[in-house]
């Protein structure tokens, strides 16, 4: 807690020399008046100096927050992409950031996907082998630094298919997720090729699950 200016004056005034001359209790005097303008300035640079204790502290720092997030590289393009770059959300993102050490499993994307919204299921694939059931897909050698991301849920889902009013030109289906994509390849190991592919809930509804 921070030093206020009253108890400064009392500080200040312990400090004068003993005798009848300096009177502790005299608050009208010239001297009296200085102490009362030194306390106030040196409780100003307490205050500041106990500011400082919270500002150290990510979870509660106000002014130095913008410092925070330089410091970590927020918001990075995956958040501007995102668009939910208020204070609230900048916090939680600046803790996970800095407490999180990373990992390699499933479970770390799933639970990153989720910290955005998104619901996703991961399959890994490996190489086909006479150890492998008959229903195993026909992989060869590269296969098992390879996996992909199915995303089932998730507010910028583009999944669209071409219509017979659409011109010749276009995609019989395009779709995309910038964000879920940007968020997942930045955490993804360097020496695995990844697939992203998306669920349209739609199709779903009338009894068929396609994805693409």
């Amino acid at each position: 807690m921070a030093v206020t200016a009253n108890e400064y004056v009392g500080m200040l005034k312990e400090l004068l020399p003993p005798g009848p001359v300096w009177p502790r209790g005299d608050s009208t005097s010239l001297y009296a008046m200085m102490f009362e303008v030194w306390a106030i300035e040196l409780a100003r640079i307490d205050s500041r100096a106990n500011a400082l204790i919270t500002e150290a502290d990510p979870r509660f720092a106000i002014e130095t927050f913008p410092e925070w997030l330089q410091e970590w590289g927020l918001p990075d393009e995956c958040l501007k992409l995102w668009g939910a770059t208020d204070i609230n959300t900048l916090r939680r993102l600046l803790i996970w950031k800095m407490t999180t050490v990373g990992c390699q499993t499933p479970q770390f994307f799933i639970d990153l996907a989720a910290m955005f919204g998104y619901l996703i299921v991961i399959d890994e694939f490996s190489g086909y082998s006479v150890m492998s059931r008959v229903n195993d897909v026909l992989a060869d050698g590269i296969w098992p630094h390879t996996w992909r991301v199915n995303v089932i849920g998730g507010s910028n889902n583009t999944l669209q298919w071409h219509e017979v009013t659409g011109e010749t030109k276009e995609a019989l289906a395009w779709w995309g997720d910038s964000v879920i994509e940007c968020l997942i390849r930045r955490y993804a190991p360097a020496h695995t090729t990844l697939y992203f592919g998306y669920w349209d809930f739609k199709e779903q509804e009338n009894g068929q699950s396609i994805r693409s």
